[in-house]
């Protein structure tokens, strides 16, 4: 039986928990709305910014927004609008709206006065623990946004992703992608690119960060950390994608790693919405070498997830 209950948690304020007894989900209702805790009892995946160390602030907040306002991070998981630009960092330091459901609950932002657009999270809990998102933007402006819809996992530092590569044959075209942020080192010990799965280590000695996109056709990302397992699974659409189509995105810095998947891009008229759907999983005391491909692919095959 899944159950919910108001809680206050740390510095982010009231947040909705909803929990199957062993696997619980926390969502921020004074801010965000962000899945601030996704876990177990004592152990959260998410990175939790409660020193509010990430941040953007400055020219276009100040004349858009309030004199002084600020885009936080916070942590966790939130749902953001591509093509990246000044505009996807929407201030979302205000009470969201709450729609209690039987397993779960949907969130809601105020209107963003930029884009016109209102963000929301569906957020629901199987009897196993595992989540179904639906994210969801509203336009409620006078013009046409051409967008994707981006969902950021900000997990926990000191784990390591496995990317599924795309390894079907296709004659003389390529069959996969890889596409490179300019602040990246292309000899960052971090990332390994190999024939079946790449991976991306999170390192809080790090002194710059790291990020790489590609058109990923498996649907899905995984990162282990502290003897756990977190999966994540996204739909793969047919149509053209941001940043050189890329679907899969993902980011390392020396406080947190982002996994991130987006939609197809789409026009969503005055008074429409679009939706987006992820699956989210998370798996107790998993082991795995991560140095042996056939170990990697056991251990995803073993979930029965795929």
């Amino acid at each position: 039986m899944i159950s919910k209950r108001y809680k206050k948690y740390k510095n982010f304020g009231k947040c909705l928990e909803i929990s199957n007894g062993t696997v619980k989900a926390l969502v921020t209702v004074d801010v965000g709305p962000r899945i601030i805790f996704y876990g177990f009892k004592g152990f959260n995946f998410m990175f939790e910014d409660t020193e509010r160390q990430i941040f953007q602030e400055g020219e276009f907040f100040d004349r858009n927004y309030r004199p002084g306002e600020k885009w936080f991070i916070y942590g966790g998981h939130r749902l953001w609008k591509a093509p990246e630009d000044w505009a996807s960092y929407t201030p979302d330091n205000y009470p969201v709206k709450v729609v209690r459901l039987e397993n779960g609950a949907e969130f809601y932002s105020r209107t963003n006065e930029v884009t016109g657009l209102i963000a929301g999270m569906k957020v629901l809990m199987d009897e196993d623990g595992s989540l179904e998102i639906t994210h969801s933007f509203k336009n409620v402006g006078e013009e046409p946004v051409r967008l994707s819809l981006w969902a950021l996992s900000v997990l926990r530092p000191g784990g390591t992703e496995v990317i599924p590569m795309n390894c079907e044959d296709t004659g003389f075209l390529p069959n996969k992608n890889l596409v490179i942020w300019p602040y990246n080192d292309l000899k960052d010990k971090r990332f390994s690119l190999r024939e079946r799965f790449s991976l991306l280590k999170q390192s809080k000695k790090a002194d710059r960060p790291f990020k790489i996109g590609m058109n990923n056709l498996h649907g899905w990302a995984a990162y282990f950390a502290g003897g756990n397992l977190f999966v994540k699974k996204f739909p793969v659409e047919e149509g053209i994608y941001q940043d050189m189509h890329c679907n899969f995105e993902t980011y390392t810095s020396n406080l947190m790693l982002e996994s991130e998947s987006l939609s197809a891009e789409r026009t969503v008229l005055p008074g429409e919405r679009t939706e987006y759907v992820e699956n989210m999983y998370v798996f107790k005391d998993v082991q795995t070498d991560l140095s042996d491909e056939s170990a990697i692919a056991a251990t995803m095959k073993s979930l029965n997830l795929f």
